[in-house]
């Protein structure tokens, strides 16, 4: 008979729907694979693909502000290592509501000293703005966990502290010597002895240069503390954290003055008298200070 079987034999089993639909599923995955690779490939050939690509392969610049600079000084390296318009920066940090606000003063100040120096990563979108805030934002982490307790009861205010940093940071080379210099400052301000740093006078001429001559020293700029006793108006530079934590924690010294050893060493020499600054004054000579 056409339907008669063999004894012990199975019937022949139609195809199971679940394999049909493994091997289905199988070949649809394949052919995803091989069609995404096309495309990926296509993409990288052509240059074309995701909007974020072009993004996510462009290197920063990177930017790197030294301690110690004025504003114009950032503003130069700004011009030199990006595409930013150094004029709009100097116009951001210039004096306003902004530096007023920052230092909790009653009239207008620059950011001078609120520019952190640090290294950014600049992007070909980022404007001189988000420069400027990117560097007032690092000032405020980086300052955020100074003890400022010690200052105030001696009535100086966080301004005042920046203020002496920026001195700090042009005067001293020496890591060790920044809160002994921090001294120098808080006890020439208790006596109410004129600061007569010469940086201040350097800051009033726009200048850095290291020979100042009589007149130099007679400039008649409230930044001269040769001439005029108390803290300057404002910083004289943007200084670094370790210089910020010095001025707010000065050593405790008797020193009154100091000068440059001009040995080599970066260093210099601290006195509580007249007469052994004097003396000090004449080692520094003998150095090769002039």
């Amino acid at each position: 008979p056409a339907h008669a079987r063999r004894p012990g034999s199975r019937p022949p089993r139609p195809a199971s729907r679940a394999r049909i639909f493994g091997w289905l599923i199988l070949f649809a995955g394949v052919f995803a694979v091989v069609l995404f690779l096309g495309f990926t490939r296509g993409d990288r050939d052509s240059g074309s693909g995701s909007g974020n690509a072009s993004t996510v392969a462009e290197v920063p610049v990177k930017l790197t502000f030294p301690e110690g600079l004025r504003r114009e000084e950032m503003a130069e390296l700004v011009a030199q290592k990006t595409s930013m318009d150094p004029d709009r920066y100097l116009a951001l940090t210039a004096p306003g509501p902004r530096g007023k606000s920052l230092a909790r003063s009653s009239g207008e100040r620059s950011l001078e000293g609120f520019l952190f120096p640090a290294t950014y990563e600049i992007y070909k979108v980022m404007t001189a703005q988000d420069l400027v805030d990117q560097q007032v934002a690092a000032y405020r982490d980086r300052t955020a966990g100074i003890n400022y307790a010690p200052a105030a009861k001696k009535n100086l205010t966080r301004y005042d502290i920046l203020i002496i940093a920026s001195m700090i940071e042009r005067e001293v080379q020496v890591p060790e010597e920044r809160a002994v210099v921090a001294s120098v400052i808080y006890n020439r301000l208790r006596n109410g002895m004129t600061l007569g740093i010469d940086a201040t006078v350097q800051y009033a001429l726009g200048s850095w240069k290291t020979e100042l001559t009589a007149t130099d020293l007679a400039i008649d700029s409230p930044y001269n503390t040769r001439k005029f006793a108390g803290l300057p108006p404002g910083p004289i530079c943007n200084p670094g954290e370790a210089s910020i934590i010095a001025a707010a924690k000065p050593a405790n010294t008797s020193y009154l003055y100091y000068v440059a050893k001009n040995d080599g060493s970066g260093g210099h020499y601290f006195a509580s008298s007249a007469e052994q600054f004097e003396q000090d004054v004449a080692r520094s000579r003998s150095n090769g200070g002039g």
